[in-house]
Protein backbone atom coordinates (compact mmCIF):
# COMPACT_ATOMS: atom_id res chain seq x y z
CA UNK A 1 0.00 0.00 0.00
CA UNK A 2 2.62 2.20 0.24
CA UNK A 3 4.64 2.36 -3.00
CA UNK A 4 0.79 3.08 -3.97
CA UNK A 5 0.56 5.72 -1.74
CA UNK A 6 3.91 7.10 -3.18
CA UNK A 7 2.95 6.41 -7.26
CA UNK A 8 -0.48 8.62 -6.19
CA UNK A 9 1.78 11.30 -4.25
CA UNK A 10 4.61 11.47 -7.34
CA UNK A 11 1.36 11.73 -9.57
CA UNK A 12 0.14 14.88 -7.44
CA UNK A 13 3.42 16.71 -7.49
CA UNK A 14 3.82 16.24 -11.17
CA UNK A 15 0.13 17.73 -12.07
CA UNK A 16 0.71 20.41 -10.05
CA UNK A 17 4.32 21.03 -11.50
CA UNK A 18 2.68 21.00 -15.05
CA UNK A 19 -0.45 23.09 -14.43
CA UNK A 20 1.49 25.57 -12.59
CA UNK A 21 5.23 25.96 -12.84
CA UNK A 22 4.89 27.57 -9.48
CA UNK A 23 7.17 26.75 -6.16
CA UNK A 24 4.50 28.07 -3.83
CA UNK A 25 1.61 26.57 -4.81
CA UNK A 26 3.60 23.11 -5.16
CA UNK A 27 5.11 23.77 -1.55
CA UNK A 28 1.57 24.49 -0.28
CA UNK A 29 -0.33 21.47 -2.07
CA UNK A 30 3.14 19.08 -0.92
CA UNK A 31 3.37 20.22 2.51
CA UNK A 32 -0.40 20.11 3.53
CA UNK A 33 -0.51 16.93 2.01
CA UNK A 34 2.17 15.62 3.94
CA UNK A 35 0.86 17.13 7.05
CA UNK A 36 -2.65 15.12 6.86
CA UNK A 37 -1.18 11.93 5.39
CA UNK A 38 1.58 11.00 7.63
CA UNK A 39 -0.74 10.57 10.72
CA UNK A 40 -3.44 8.93 8.83
CA UNK A 41 -1.56 6.23 7.46
CA UNK A 42 1.26 5.97 10.28
CA UNK A 43 -0.37 6.38 13.68
CA UNK A 44 -0.54 8.99 15.94
CA UNK A 45 3.58 8.10 17.13
CA UNK A 46 5.43 10.78 18.74
CA UNK A 47 8.09 10.73 15.92
CA UNK A 48 5.00 11.24 13.35
CA UNK A 49 3.75 13.70 14.95
CA UNK A 50 6.69 15.78 14.98
CA UNK A 51 7.46 15.13 11.19
CA UNK A 52 3.43 16.24 10.25
CA UNK A 53 4.00 19.34 13.09
CA UNK A 54 6.76 20.77 11.32
CA UNK A 55 5.07 19.92 7.87
CA UNK A 56 1.99 22.20 9.19
CA UNK A 57 4.88 24.95 10.45
CA UNK A 58 6.37 25.18 6.98
CA UNK A 59 3.28 25.40 5.47
CA UNK A 60 2.36 28.37 7.29
CA UNK A 61 4.76 29.87 6.48
CA UNK A 62 4.99 29.24 2.89
CA UNK A 63 1.16 30.85 3.31
CA UNK A 64 2.49 33.55 5.03
CA UNK A 65 4.85 34.77 2.31
CA UNK A 66 1.51 34.04 -0.41
CA UNK A 67 -0.10 36.10 1.15
CA UNK A 68 2.83 38.94 1.54
CA UNK A 69 3.90 38.57 -1.49
CA UNK A 70 0.02 39.25 -3.49
CA UNK A 71 0.38 35.88 -4.28
CA UNK A 72 -3.41 35.45 -4.02
CA UNK A 73 -4.26 38.88 -5.11
CA UNK A 74 -5.98 37.44 -8.05
CA UNK A 75 -9.03 36.84 -6.01
CA UNK A 76 -9.12 40.44 -5.99
CA UNK A 77 -11.97 42.26 -7.97
CA UNK A 78 -13.64 38.82 -8.63
CA UNK A 79 -17.90 37.72 -8.10
CA UNK A 80 -16.16 35.59 -5.29
CA UNK A 81 -17.80 34.83 -1.55
CA UNK A 82 -14.56 34.11 -0.11
CA UNK A 83 -16.38 32.28 3.50
CA UNK A 84 -17.82 30.26 1.14
CA UNK A 85 -14.26 28.61 -0.45
CA UNK A 86 -13.04 28.59 3.65
CA UNK A 87 -16.50 27.16 4.63
CA UNK A 88 -16.64 24.10 1.84
CA UNK A 89 -13.85 22.10 3.74
CA UNK A 90 -16.28 21.62 6.75
CA UNK A 91 -18.63 19.22 4.90
CA UNK A 92 -15.86 17.05 5.57
CA UNK A 93 -17.80 16.86 9.02
CA UNK A 94 -20.26 14.66 7.11
CA UNK A 95 -17.80 11.44 6.94
CA UNK A 96 -17.61 11.32 10.41
CA UNK A 97 -21.38 12.38 11.15
CA UNK A 98 -21.87 9.05 9.03
CA UNK A 99 -19.81 7.19 10.47
CA UNK A 100 -20.30 7.85 14.39
CA UNK A 101 -23.46 9.28 14.92
CA UNK A 102 -25.27 7.09 12.03
CA UNK A 103 -26.57 7.30 8.49
CA UNK A 104 -30.16 8.15 9.48
CA UNK A 105 -28.99 11.44 11.68
CA UNK A 106 -26.66 12.67 7.91
CA UNK A 107 -29.18 11.80 5.59
CA UNK A 108 -32.10 14.00 7.84
CA UNK A 109 -29.16 16.37 8.52
CA UNK A 110 -28.59 17.08 5.14
CA UNK A 111 -32.22 17.14 3.68
CA UNK A 112 -33.18 20.46 6.02
CA UNK A 113 -29.83 22.04 5.20
CA UNK A 114 -30.80 21.70 1.75
CA UNK A 115 -34.16 22.85 2.11
CA UNK A 116 -32.74 25.70 4.00
CA UNK A 117 -30.66 26.78 0.68
CA UNK A 118 -33.34 25.83 -1.46
CA UNK A 119 -35.62 28.55 0.43
CA UNK A 120 -33.37 31.11 0.47
CA UNK A 121 -32.85 31.12 -3.27
CA UNK A 122 -36.42 30.65 -3.82
CA UNK A 123 -37.00 33.87 -2.00
CA UNK A 124 -34.65 35.46 -3.97
CA UNK A 125 -35.16 34.67 -6.98
CA UNK A 126 -39.26 35.51 -6.47
CA UNK A 127 -38.68 39.12 -4.39
CA UNK A 128 -35.58 39.89 -6.46
CA UNK A 129 -33.09 40.56 -3.76
CA UNK A 130 -29.52 39.73 -4.50
CA UNK A 131 -28.66 38.86 -0.94
CA UNK A 132 -25.50 39.85 -2.01
CA UNK A 133 -23.24 38.40 1.52
CA UNK A 134 -24.54 35.41 0.68
CA UNK A 135 -25.19 34.13 -3.02
CA UNK A 136 -22.86 35.59 -6.21
CA UNK A 137 -24.22 37.96 -8.58
CA UNK A 138 -24.05 35.46 -11.32
CA UNK A 139 -26.60 33.44 -9.30
CA UNK A 140 -29.50 36.14 -9.71
CA UNK A 141 -31.74 34.43 -11.76
CA UNK A 142 -30.99 30.85 -11.06
CA UNK A 143 -30.06 28.53 -8.16
CA UNK A 144 -27.45 29.02 -6.32
CA UNK A 145 -23.82 26.61 -6.77
CA UNK A 146 -24.67 25.75 -2.85
CA UNK A 147 -27.99 24.55 -3.22
CA UNK A 148 -26.42 21.96 -6.24
CA UNK A 149 -23.88 21.01 -3.94
CA UNK A 150 -26.00 20.15 -0.95
CA UNK A 151 -28.59 18.59 -3.12
CA UNK A 152 -25.61 16.52 -5.18
CA UNK A 153 -24.63 15.37 -1.54
CA UNK A 154 -27.69 14.21 -0.12
CA UNK A 155 -28.21 12.28 -3.27
CA UNK A 156 -24.77 11.10 -3.09
CA UNK A 157 -25.33 9.62 0.52
CA UNK A 158 -28.46 8.56 0.06
CA UNK A 159 -27.72 6.39 -3.52
CA UNK A 160 -24.27 4.80 -2.75
CA UNK A 161 -22.10 2.56 -0.46
CA UNK A 162 -20.54 4.85 2.22
CA UNK A 163 -16.46 4.45 1.05
CA UNK A 164 -18.29 5.58 -2.55
CA UNK A 165 -19.78 8.60 -1.27
CA UNK A 166 -17.17 10.23 0.69
CA UNK A 167 -15.00 9.69 -2.66
CA UNK A 168 -17.94 11.86 -4.82
CA UNK A 169 -18.04 14.18 -1.45
CA UNK A 170 -14.02 14.63 -1.27
CA UNK A 171 -14.03 15.16 -4.93
CA UNK A 172 -16.66 17.89 -5.16
CA UNK A 173 -14.85 19.88 -2.24
CA UNK A 174 -11.57 19.59 -3.46
CA UNK A 175 -11.33 19.06 -7.02
CA UNK A 176 -13.44 22.35 -7.84
CA UNK A 177 -11.45 23.69 -4.91
CA UNK A 178 -7.84 23.33 -6.47
CA UNK A 179 -9.34 23.87 -9.70
CA UNK A 180 -10.92 26.61 -9.16
CA UNK A 181 -7.94 28.60 -7.74
CA UNK A 182 -5.33 26.79 -10.48
CA UNK A 183 -7.86 27.60 -13.57
CA UNK A 184 -8.18 31.13 -12.18
CA UNK A 185 -4.39 32.46 -11.34
CA UNK A 186 -2.74 30.10 -14.35
CA UNK A 187 -5.40 28.95 -16.69
CA UNK A 188 -4.53 29.75 -20.38
CA UNK A 189 -4.60 26.68 -22.49
CA UNK A 190 -8.67 27.47 -23.27
CA UNK A 191 -10.59 24.19 -23.68
CA UNK A 192 -14.63 24.48 -23.61
CA UNK A 193 -16.76 27.21 -22.36
CA UNK A 194 -14.04 28.71 -20.16
CA UNK A 195 -12.74 25.76 -18.95
CA UNK A 196 -8.51 25.57 -19.37
CA UNK A 197 -6.18 22.77 -19.80
CA UNK A 198 -4.65 24.22 -16.35
CA UNK A 199 -7.91 24.25 -14.55
CA UNK A 200 -8.98 20.45 -15.26
CA UNK A 201 -5.45 19.71 -14.36
CA UNK A 202 -6.33 21.44 -11.17
CA UNK A 203 -9.38 19.77 -10.51
CA UNK A 204 -7.71 15.73 -11.01
CA UNK A 205 -4.52 17.20 -8.87
CA UNK A 206 -7.58 17.82 -6.26
CA UNK A 207 -9.44 14.38 -6.82
CA UNK A 208 -6.15 12.60 -6.36
CA UNK A 209 -4.91 14.72 -3.31
CA UNK A 210 -8.15 13.78 -1.26
CA UNK A 211 -9.20 10.78 -2.47
CA UNK A 212 -5.59 9.37 -1.37
CA UNK A 213 -6.02 10.32 1.92
CA UNK A 214 -9.54 8.21 1.78
CA UNK A 215 -7.52 5.60 0.26
CA UNK A 216 -5.09 5.62 2.96
CA UNK A 217 -7.67 5.01 6.03
CA UNK A 218 -10.22 2.80 3.95
CA UNK A 219 -8.31 0.62 2.05
CA UNK A 220 -10.67 0.79 -0.88
CA UNK A 221 -10.41 -0.57 -4.13
CA UNK A 222 -7.74 1.82 -5.70
CA UNK A 223 -9.38 2.05 -9.40
CA UNK A 224 -12.32 3.51 -7.57
CA UNK A 225 -9.85 6.39 -7.11
CA UNK A 226 -8.10 6.19 -10.41
CA UNK A 227 -11.18 6.07 -12.47
CA UNK A 228 -13.27 8.39 -9.99
CA UNK A 229 -10.87 11.25 -10.37
CA UNK A 230 -10.65 10.59 -14.56
CA UNK A 231 -14.71 10.63 -14.32
CA UNK A 232 -14.84 13.44 -12.18
CA UNK A 233 -12.34 15.33 -13.58
CA UNK A 234 -14.31 15.29 -17.06
CA UNK A 235 -17.82 15.60 -15.48
CA UNK A 236 -16.70 19.09 -14.36
CA UNK A 237 -15.02 19.74 -17.84
CA UNK A 238 -18.13 18.73 -19.49
CA UNK A 239 -20.68 20.25 -17.37
CA UNK A 240 -21.43 23.77 -18.93
CA UNK A 241 -25.82 23.54 -19.11
CA UNK A 242 -25.64 22.21 -15.23
CA UNK A 243 -23.62 23.45 -12.03
CA UNK A 244 -20.94 20.63 -12.11
CA UNK A 245 -21.49 21.05 -7.80
CA UNK A 246 -24.26 18.55 -8.85
CA UNK A 247 -23.12 16.84 -11.83
CA UNK A 248 -19.68 15.54 -10.67
CA UNK A 249 -21.11 13.75 -7.90
CA UNK A 250 -23.89 11.81 -9.25
CA UNK A 251 -22.31 10.79 -12.47
CA UNK A 252 -19.21 9.96 -10.37
CA UNK A 253 -20.84 8.28 -7.89
CA UNK A 254 -22.73 5.95 -11.10
CA UNK A 255 -20.01 4.69 -12.28
CA UNK A 256 -18.72 3.84 -9.51
CA UNK A 257 -21.87 2.14 -8.18
CA UNK A 258 -21.52 0.18 -12.25
CA UNK A 259 -17.99 -1.04 -11.49
CA UNK A 260 -19.10 -2.49 -8.16
CA UNK A 261 -21.89 -4.22 -8.77
CA UNK A 262 -21.78 -5.15 -12.71
CA UNK A 263 -17.86 -5.64 -12.83
CA UNK A 264 -17.09 -6.67 -9.55
CA UNK A 265 -14.42 -3.76 -8.77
Amino acid sequence: MDYIILILILSLLVIVIIATRSLVTTALVLLSFLSILLPIRFGTDLVILIFSGAFIVCFVLVLFHAFKSGFFDFMAGRDIRKWRIFARPFALLFIPIDIFIGHRFLIILLGYLALVIISLDLYRIISKKQLSKIFKQKEARHFSSMTGFLVSVFIVFLLFPPQIAYLCLVFILFGDLLGKIIGIKYGKTHLIHERTLEGSMGFLAGCIYSGTALYAIFNFNLVWLIVGSIVATLTELFSWKIDDNFSVGIITGCVLICLKYFFGI
